[in-house]
């Protein structure tokens, strides 16, 4: 009993908490440029415990003062082209402005697409002052007049969170 007690009293003091916790979400497709690398403009919160993502200007995550630790991010984005010829999706997780991790996927040996969703969930250290941010590639086939956008057609479809783990 004592030791439900004190976990109790822990959780309600608040000493054991998977905060700062943030979700963010784009809400609406975007149209990026063909086979470049685009910062996805995360526009939308379901929640940020610290407000420490920001959806309306840089849309990153930012490491509050005194916050630093393991935490648990995950992220993923959804690409498209119209017509079909979807060549290349990827995203990239970046940390104080250099990639930290990429996940893509590139059918050119087997055909084209219309969707491809990448995303990836890691473990990171992290410090005080240490920011986040997601970028895409969507790739169409050769130089034609296709157009690539973003997707985002639930909160799930185009999403960006995390939370911290540990100290």
């Amino acid at each position: 009993m004592a030791i439900t007690k004190l976990i109790a009293d822990s959780i309600t003091s608040g000493a054991i908490a998977n905060t700062p916790a943030f979700y963010a979400y784009l809400d609406d497709d975007v149209t990026v440029t063909d086979g470049s690398n685009t910062k996805v403009p995360f526009n939308q919160k379901e929640f940020d415990t610290d407000s420490a993502f920001d959806n309306t200007t840089n849309y990153r995550f930012t490491v509050p003062t005194g916050k630093g630790g393991k935490y648990f991010i995950h992220y993923n984005a959804m690409g498209s082209t119209d017509p079909s010829r979807l060549i290349l999706m990827a995203t990239k997780l970046y940390k104080n402005g250099s990639v930290v991790a990429q996940n893509y996927i590139d059918p050119r040996n087997a055909g084209f697409g219309l969707q491809f969703s990448v995303g990836n969930q890691l473990h990171l250290d992290l410090s005080a002052g240490d920011y986040l941010e997601v970028y895409v590639n969507v790739d169409a086939e050769g130089s034609g007049s296709y157009t690539t956008k973003i997707e985002a057609t639930n909160i799930y479809t185009t999403s960006f969170g995390g939370h911290k783990i540990i100290e």
